[in-house]
């Protein structure tokens, strides 16, 4: 399989991309499903006892539209999460 074309935008750009495609809120209510990159976890070194994890956002057709950076505590509680990219038909857009 063939690799998708990519572009590097700034963190800005990637945030009002998930603004405008209301990405966050798909991700609160269901409507993408998030599937946890296995192997990927790292401890979060800001956030005492949790850990770093990148998550994949899949629309229900199973198509991958974004990625994010997500640390949640041994509860499952989300501390903070950020967008790390987006996937706009052929083009896969990341922060650099």
């Amino acid at each position: 399989m063939r690799k998708k074309p990519t572009a590097e935008i700034s963190f800005e750009m990637l945030e009002e991309l998930f603004q405008e495609f209301d990405i966050w809120a798909k991700i609160r209510d269901g409507r993408l499903s998030s599937i946890i990159i296995a192997n990927k976890d790292t401890p979060a070194h800001h956030y005492a006892d949790s850990v770093s994890r990148i998550v994949k956002h899949r629309l229900p057709g199973g198509r991958h539209i974004a990625t994010t950076h997500r640390i949640e505590d041994p509860q499952g509680n989300i501390l903070h999460e950020d967008a790390k990219d987006f996937h706009m038909q052929e083009i896969c857009l990341w922060r650099f």
